[in-house]
């Protein structure tokens, strides 16, 4: 249904290097005849059967050659400009291997609802282990090719539902994840048949699954910190989540969650800085005036 929408997003990006690879399920409801008007723009395209969204995933990125990973789904699009920004922040930030741009949401017609914000979308494998991980948005979620092979370059067939969450807790051994403020893609909310809907309880089965299977490979000391951690969110967790200033200043150093890549646009760049909490701009004499509560180091 939005098939080519999502094609589009991908080749309107003019993104001079790009590996655009499309693996279809064997579908019979005119996709494949969406993908041929397109397949001279591609790297590659499959239709066959297969085990599942997670097994066709793994096909393609079994014939992936680039040193930046992502993939989307039908449903979901990328942004204008997406590829060149994540481009360019992983140039900028060498130490940076997994990155994800502000989750957005939009409407079955494109119309975007932002539901999740900073500093909600700012993770770290401390919360990600003490459950605290709705959503790492998949689709918005790019990463270096190391961080693939490093994780196993494999997806576990054996999650039908939150494969991507899966991944995440593998990426999590070895990377962080960073969060930029720019807005790269987008999940489409529909009813046609949406999985992430009609199977959501059992997605977050799945995903407690992931989380115990990771705790259970850690040490007893490791296993009682997580559980100090997430008894500390509960108290820490409102004055983050709710961006109360001054006291949410422990929460990001307690579960070391990686400052926010922002764009600067006095010096026309990416840079990391804490996030700055803003008094309302004033107008005095015939000036707008921005006052800056906290001030920030880059």
């Amino acid at each position: 249904m939005y098939l080519e929408e999502t094609i589009l997003s991908v080749l309107n990006q003019n993104y001079p290097n790009l590996e655009y690879i499309i693996i279809d399920g064997g579908s019979s409801d005119g996709s494949i005849e969406i993908i041929k008007r397109y397949e001279k723009q591609l790297t590659y395209w499959l239709s066959e059967k297969d085990e599942g969204s997670y097994h066709a995933v793994q096909k393609g990125f079994d014939k992936c050659s680039g040193d930046i990973m992502a993939w989307i789904s039908s449903d979901d699009f990328y942004v204008p400009n997406a590829f060149f920004a994540v481009a360019e922040i992983f140039e900028t930030f060498p130490d940076v291997k997994w990155l994800m741009g502000i989750p957005r949401e939009y409407t079955a017609k494109g119309s975007m609802v932002s539901r999740i914000t900073l500093p909600w979308s700012c993770w770290s494998k401390y919360r990600f282990y003490t459950c605290d991980y709705q959503f790492i948005q998949q689709e918005s979620s790019f990463w270096k090719k190391e961080v693939w092979e490093k994780a196993g370059s494999c997806m576990d067939l054996s999650y039908q539902h939150a494969g991507d969450m899966e991944l995440w807790t593998r990426f999590f051994r070895h990377y962080k994840l960073h969060t930029t403020l720019a807005t790269l893609a987008g999940f489409r909310h529909h009813h046609n048949k949406q999985k992430s809907v009609e199977f959501r309880q059992e997605y977050m089965r799945e995903c407690d699954r992931a989380i115990v299977r990771e705790l259970q490979s850690k040490s007893i000391f490791q296993r009682a910190l997580y559980f100090f951690l997430r008894l500390v969110s509960f108290i820490l967790g409102p004055f983050f989540f709710y961006d109360i200033p001054i006291l949410n200043l422990f929460y990001p150093k307690l579960f070391a969650i990686p400052k926010p890549i922002n764009y600067d646009f006095d010096t026309e760049m990416y840079t990391r800085r804490n996030q700055m909490v803003k008094l309302p701009p004033l107008y005095l004499f015939k000036r707008q005036i921005h006052r800056k509560m906290f001030k920030s180091k880059n």
